[in-house]
């Protein structure tokens, strides 16, 4: 199936755990720092936006409380798995900034 390929080579990139189906939670991915919803299509249009990403926003309050930040990997059949577009909210980028500056300082 390609979305299980997608998202096992997604996680491998990501230093992540593919959350197998009937254990799932809201995620395909986990990660030290992300959950990650993968979606593997060969057109992403306005059914991507806004179903996918209002899964996100909704549950991005629990994902908060376990210090964890949502997103979303975005992958086209047929392209390099390097080049899958990772997105996240704004004010994750910030917490993001903030945890990676403050193992600097």
């Amino acid at each position: 199936m390609r979305w299980k390929r997608a998202e096992r080579e997604i996680a491998k990139r990501l230093d992540g755990t593919r959350v197998p189906l009937l254990g799932r939670k809201g995620t395909d991915l986990d990660t030290p720092i992300w959950f990650i919803e993968v979606k593997s299509r060969k057109s992403i249009g306005a059914y991507l936006w806004t179903n996918f990403l209002a899964q996100i926003l909704e549950g991005a309050q629990e994902m908060e409380e376990r210090d964890k930040i949502p997103s979303i990997a975005i992958h086209r059949p047929g392209m390099d798995y390097d080049d899958t577009l990772i997105c996240f909210r704004a004010s994750d980028y910030h917490r993001l900034i903030h945890r990676i500056l403050s193992m600097y300082s």
